[in-house]
Protein backbone atom coordinates (compact mmCIF):
# COMPACT_ATOMS: atom_id res chain seq x y z
CA UNK A 1 0.00 0.00 0.00
CA UNK A 2 2.83 2.36 0.81
CA UNK A 3 4.40 1.60 -2.55
CA UNK A 4 1.15 2.56 -4.28
CA UNK A 5 0.97 5.82 -2.35
CA UNK A 6 4.57 6.62 -3.22
CA UNK A 7 3.94 5.83 -6.89
CA UNK A 8 0.83 8.02 -6.93
CA UNK A 9 2.70 10.86 -5.24
CA UNK A 10 5.37 10.69 -7.93
CA UNK A 11 2.66 10.77 -10.61
CA UNK A 12 1.11 13.80 -8.90
CA UNK A 13 4.44 15.64 -8.86
CA UNK A 14 5.03 14.84 -12.52
CA UNK A 15 1.49 16.00 -13.34
CA UNK A 16 1.93 19.30 -11.47
CA UNK A 17 5.28 19.92 -13.18
CA UNK A 18 3.82 19.38 -16.64
CA UNK A 19 0.75 21.48 -15.82
CA UNK A 20 3.13 24.35 -15.01
CA UNK A 21 4.93 23.70 -18.30
CA UNK A 22 1.61 23.81 -20.16
CA UNK A 23 0.61 27.03 -18.42
CA UNK A 24 3.93 28.65 -19.32
CA UNK A 25 3.59 27.61 -22.97
CA UNK A 26 0.11 29.16 -23.06
CA UNK A 27 1.44 32.39 -21.54
CA UNK A 28 4.28 32.47 -24.08
CA UNK A 29 1.82 32.02 -26.95
CA UNK A 30 -0.07 35.10 -25.80
CA UNK A 31 3.20 36.98 -25.35
CA UNK A 32 4.33 36.13 -28.91
CA UNK A 33 1.01 37.37 -30.26
CA UNK A 34 0.96 40.49 -28.10
CA UNK A 35 4.56 41.57 -28.62
CA UNK A 36 4.49 40.61 -32.29
CA UNK A 37 1.43 42.80 -32.83
CA UNK A 38 3.01 45.67 -30.88
CA UNK A 39 6.33 45.60 -32.76
CA UNK A 40 4.63 45.23 -36.13
CA UNK A 41 2.29 48.08 -35.31
CA UNK A 42 5.26 50.35 -34.62
CA UNK A 43 7.05 49.28 -37.82
CA UNK A 44 3.94 49.78 -39.95
CA UNK A 45 3.31 53.18 -38.40
CA UNK A 46 6.92 54.15 -39.11
CA UNK A 47 6.46 53.11 -42.74
CA UNK A 48 3.37 55.27 -43.10
CA UNK A 49 5.17 58.29 -41.62
CA UNK A 50 7.57 58.11 -44.58
CA UNK A 51 4.78 57.89 -47.16
CA UNK A 52 5.59 60.13 -50.14
CA UNK A 53 8.86 61.12 -48.42
CA UNK A 54 11.35 58.26 -48.34
CA UNK A 55 10.38 55.78 -51.04
CA UNK A 56 13.07 53.26 -50.18
CA UNK A 57 12.08 53.14 -46.50
CA UNK A 58 8.41 52.66 -47.39
CA UNK A 59 9.16 49.80 -49.77
CA UNK A 60 11.63 48.10 -47.42
CA UNK A 61 9.10 48.38 -44.59
CA UNK A 62 6.14 46.86 -46.41
CA UNK A 63 7.94 44.42 -48.69
CA UNK A 64 10.63 43.11 -46.33
CA UNK A 65 10.49 44.27 -42.70
CA UNK A 66 6.82 43.55 -41.97
CA UNK A 67 6.74 40.11 -43.68
CA UNK A 68 9.98 39.05 -41.98
CA UNK A 69 8.92 40.23 -38.51
CA UNK A 70 5.49 38.63 -39.00
CA UNK A 71 7.14 35.34 -39.93
CA UNK A 72 9.40 35.49 -36.86
CA UNK A 73 6.49 36.19 -34.51
CA UNK A 74 4.42 33.47 -36.19
CA UNK A 75 7.11 30.83 -35.73
CA UNK A 76 7.63 31.87 -32.11
CA UNK A 77 3.90 31.35 -31.60
CA UNK A 78 3.99 28.00 -33.42
CA UNK A 79 6.97 26.88 -31.34
CA UNK A 80 5.06 27.49 -28.13
CA UNK A 81 1.95 25.86 -29.64
CA UNK A 82 4.00 22.74 -30.41
CA UNK A 83 5.34 22.78 -26.85
CA UNK A 84 1.77 23.16 -25.53
CA UNK A 85 0.57 20.15 -27.54
CA UNK A 86 3.60 18.05 -26.63
CA UNK A 87 2.97 18.60 -22.92
CA UNK A 88 -0.73 17.86 -23.32
CA UNK A 89 0.01 14.60 -25.12
CA UNK A 90 2.28 13.41 -22.33
CA UNK A 91 -0.19 14.48 -19.63
CA UNK A 92 -2.63 12.00 -21.21
CA UNK A 93 -0.12 9.24 -20.42
CA UNK A 94 0.17 10.40 -16.80
CA UNK A 95 -3.61 10.46 -16.45
CA UNK A 96 -3.79 6.88 -17.70
CA UNK A 97 -1.05 5.77 -15.32
CA UNK A 98 -2.94 7.19 -12.35
CA UNK A 99 -6.17 5.58 -13.51
CA UNK A 100 -4.50 2.19 -14.00
CA UNK A 101 -3.08 2.21 -10.47
CA UNK A 102 -6.51 3.01 -9.03
CA UNK A 103 -8.42 0.43 -11.09
CA UNK A 104 -8.41 -2.08 -8.22
CA UNK A 105 -9.76 0.56 -5.85
CA UNK A 106 -12.50 1.47 -8.34
CA UNK A 107 -13.50 -2.19 -8.78
CA UNK A 108 -13.60 -2.76 -5.03
CA UNK A 109 -16.11 0.04 -4.49
CA UNK A 110 -17.88 -0.27 -7.88
CA UNK A 111 -17.05 3.35 -8.59
CA UNK A 112 -17.10 3.01 -12.37
CA UNK A 113 -20.56 1.45 -12.41
CA UNK A 114 -21.98 4.08 -10.07
CA UNK A 115 -20.28 6.90 -11.96
CA UNK A 116 -21.45 5.96 -15.48
CA UNK A 117 -25.08 6.91 -14.87
CA UNK A 118 -24.12 9.98 -12.85
CA UNK A 119 -21.79 11.18 -15.62
CA UNK A 120 -24.59 10.86 -18.16
CA UNK A 121 -26.93 12.80 -15.88
CA UNK A 122 -24.37 15.58 -15.33
CA UNK A 123 -23.63 15.92 -19.05
CA UNK A 124 -27.34 16.22 -19.82
CA UNK A 125 -27.95 18.83 -17.12
CA UNK A 126 -25.02 21.08 -17.92
CA UNK A 127 -25.73 20.63 -21.65
CA UNK A 128 -22.46 19.25 -22.95
CA UNK A 129 -21.82 16.50 -25.46
CA UNK A 130 -21.48 13.01 -23.95
CA UNK A 131 -17.90 11.83 -23.59
CA UNK A 132 -16.77 8.34 -24.51
CA UNK A 133 -14.22 8.44 -21.70
CA UNK A 134 -14.46 6.94 -18.25
CA UNK A 135 -14.36 10.16 -16.24
CA UNK A 136 -14.38 8.29 -12.94
CA UNK A 137 -10.58 8.42 -13.21
CA UNK A 138 -9.29 11.16 -10.88
CA UNK A 139 -7.18 12.69 -13.68
CA UNK A 140 -8.86 12.99 -17.08
CA UNK A 141 -8.86 16.68 -18.00
CA UNK A 142 -6.44 16.56 -20.92
CA UNK A 143 -8.02 13.42 -22.35
CA UNK A 144 -11.47 15.01 -22.02
CA UNK A 145 -10.31 18.12 -23.91
CA UNK A 146 -9.03 15.97 -26.77
CA UNK A 147 -12.11 13.75 -26.79
CA UNK A 148 -14.53 16.73 -26.90
CA UNK A 149 -12.59 18.63 -29.57
CA UNK A 150 -14.82 19.58 -32.48
CA UNK A 151 -18.06 18.21 -31.01
CA UNK A 152 -19.42 21.70 -30.33
CA UNK A 153 -18.13 25.21 -30.91
CA UNK A 154 -17.22 25.80 -27.26
CA UNK A 155 -16.24 22.29 -26.11
CA UNK A 156 -12.86 20.67 -25.76
CA UNK A 157 -9.77 22.19 -27.35
CA UNK A 158 -11.04 25.24 -29.26
CA UNK A 159 -9.08 24.71 -32.46
CA UNK A 160 -10.92 27.51 -34.29
CA UNK A 161 -9.56 30.10 -31.83
CA UNK A 162 -5.99 28.92 -32.45
CA UNK A 163 -6.58 29.07 -36.21
CA UNK A 164 -7.77 32.68 -35.94
CA UNK A 165 -4.72 33.65 -33.90
CA UNK A 166 -2.40 31.94 -36.35
CA UNK A 167 -4.15 33.55 -39.34
CA UNK A 168 -3.37 36.99 -37.90
CA UNK A 169 0.22 36.79 -39.16
CA UNK A 170 -0.41 35.76 -42.80
CA UNK A 171 -3.17 38.38 -43.03
CA UNK A 172 -0.72 41.01 -41.82
CA UNK A 173 1.83 39.83 -44.39
CA UNK A 174 -0.76 40.10 -47.17
CA UNK A 175 -1.83 43.56 -46.00
CA UNK A 176 1.78 44.69 -46.00
CA UNK A 177 2.42 43.29 -49.49
CA UNK A 178 -0.72 44.95 -50.89
CA UNK A 179 0.22 48.25 -49.26
CA UNK A 180 3.68 48.12 -50.83
CA UNK A 181 2.17 47.20 -54.21
CA UNK A 182 -0.30 50.08 -53.98
CA UNK A 183 2.60 52.41 -53.29
CA UNK A 184 4.46 51.12 -56.34
CA UNK A 185 1.40 51.54 -58.57
CA UNK A 186 0.73 55.08 -57.38
CA UNK A 187 4.39 56.10 -57.57
CA UNK A 188 5.56 54.75 -60.92
CA UNK A 189 8.81 56.70 -60.82
CA UNK A 190 10.85 56.78 -57.64
CA UNK A 191 13.03 59.76 -58.32
CA UNK A 192 15.42 61.12 -55.65
CA UNK A 193 15.31 64.88 -55.20
CA UNK A 194 18.78 65.39 -56.64
CA UNK A 195 17.70 63.60 -59.87
CA UNK A 196 14.55 65.64 -60.52
CA UNK A 197 16.27 67.85 -63.16
CA UNK A 198 17.06 64.64 -65.08
CA UNK A 199 13.77 62.82 -64.47
CA UNK A 200 13.20 62.26 -68.18
CA UNK A 201 16.31 60.11 -68.22
CA UNK A 202 15.18 57.92 -65.30
CA UNK A 203 13.61 54.60 -66.43
CA UNK A 204 10.00 53.87 -65.44
CA UNK A 205 10.78 50.42 -64.07
CA UNK A 206 13.44 49.88 -61.47
CA UNK A 207 15.13 46.52 -61.03
CA UNK A 208 15.34 47.13 -57.27
CA UNK A 209 11.55 47.35 -56.97
CA UNK A 210 11.11 44.09 -58.86
CA UNK A 211 13.66 42.40 -56.57
CA UNK A 212 11.81 43.67 -53.49
CA UNK A 213 8.48 42.40 -54.82
CA UNK A 214 9.91 38.95 -55.61
CA UNK A 215 11.69 38.80 -52.24
CA UNK A 216 8.47 39.67 -50.46
CA UNK A 217 6.54 36.99 -52.34
CA UNK A 218 9.22 34.42 -51.48
CA UNK A 219 9.21 35.35 -47.78
CA UNK A 220 5.42 35.24 -47.51
CA UNK A 221 4.99 32.04 -49.51
CA UNK A 222 7.71 30.16 -47.60
CA UNK A 223 6.50 31.32 -44.19
CA UNK A 224 2.83 30.54 -44.87
CA UNK A 225 3.64 27.13 -46.37
CA UNK A 226 5.76 26.12 -43.38
CA UNK A 227 3.14 27.43 -40.96
CA UNK A 228 0.45 25.43 -42.78
CA UNK A 229 2.49 22.22 -42.58
CA UNK A 230 3.27 22.69 -38.88
CA UNK A 231 -0.30 23.74 -38.13
CA UNK A 232 -1.70 20.61 -39.77
CA UNK A 233 0.55 18.50 -37.54
CA UNK A 234 -0.71 20.30 -34.44
CA UNK A 235 -4.41 20.35 -35.35
CA UNK A 236 -5.26 16.65 -35.22
CA UNK A 237 -8.35 14.87 -33.93
CA UNK A 238 -7.24 12.10 -31.57
CA UNK A 239 -9.13 8.92 -30.73
CA UNK A 240 -10.35 8.31 -27.22
CA UNK A 241 -8.54 5.57 -25.31
CA UNK A 242 -10.55 3.11 -23.22
CA UNK A 243 -8.20 1.25 -20.92
CA UNK A 244 -10.62 -1.62 -20.15
CA UNK A 245 -10.73 -2.66 -23.81
CA UNK A 246 -6.99 -3.30 -23.82
CA UNK A 247 -7.07 -5.07 -20.48
CA UNK A 248 -9.88 -7.37 -21.64
CA UNK A 249 -7.90 -8.40 -24.71
CA UNK A 250 -5.22 -9.71 -22.43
Amino acid sequence: MDDVKQYLSLIAEEYKSLRDESKQASINMFAALRWGAAVLGVVIAAGFTQWNKQHVIVLLTFYVAVPLLSAMAMFLWLGEAARFKRVGDYICLIEQKAGMVLDEFKRQYAIKEKWAELQKHIEENIVISPSSLDLSDPLAWEQWLKDMKGKKLTEGHLAWIYRIRLAFFPILMLFSFLTGTYYVLTHPRFIPTWLIPFENLVPETKTGVVILILSSILIIFTAVLMAYIIGRKLDVKTKSFVRDNLMNKR
